[in-house]
């Protein structure tokens, strides 16, 4: 579980204008009332990095992305996938820097071999971008898997679900509810 950073309206990095303009519309609104509202899963990675996810949480979530759209890629090219692990594998401490550049530079490529298909470059700009966010920047790296996934032709809903299924930020305990037969019990009308 990821804990909420109080300050998230104001931590860095700057939202994207339409972003900024709709939570700004919302004063009242909490944090865990804008990440579970938003339907474009573009944003949700900047709202994760300014509600308190780590770099390796925010890529992880970018594989998850980014493997929606791997069966899109012709079979027999492993880069993407392997680009993928490699970056699962960084964000669990399991691999080095170096060894996620050279995925990334393979999951380039492999955007590049893949020209014949649209929807297999998309999926494969989708990988290299989950893979560029472990190596580099992760917030706009990781906003371009999504993007690139949504032109792969995977739904927004289903993006969105994924990211927020990898990115699970601790609320704050809700009241308990009585029946009305134990308000009733209790005196209460």
């Amino acid at each position: 579980m990821i804990h909420v950073n109080p300050d998230w309206r104001t931590r860095t990095p700057r939202f994207p204008e339409e972003l900024e303009k709709w939570v700004a519309s919302r004063p009242e609104a909490t944090f865990y009332d804008i990440w579970d509202e938003t339907i474009n899963p573009e944003w949700l990675p900047y709202l994760a990095q300014s509600g308190g996810a780590t770099k390796q949480e925010i890529v992880f979530a970018a594989c998850a992305v980014a493997r929606l759209a791997l069966h899109l890629i012709p079979e027999g090219e492993d880069r993407p996938r392997i680009a993928i692990e490699t970056s699962e594998a960084w964000a669990k401490g399991e691999a080095t820097a170096e060894q996620v550049q050279g995925a990334t530079i393979a999951a380039y490529h492999a955007v590049y071999a893949a020209n014949a298909a649209a929807y297999a470059v998309y999926s494969a700009y989708s990988a290299y971008y989950a893979v560029y966010s472990a190596a580099n920047t992760v917030t706009p790296a990781y906003a371009y898997a999504a993007a690139y996934a949504i032109q792969a032709g995977i739904e927004s809903q289903l993006i969105c679900a994924t990211i927020r299924k990898h990115l699970v930020f601790e609320r704050p305990p809700r009241p308990k509810r009585l029946t009305v037969w134990q308000r009733l019990a209790e005196g209460d009308e």
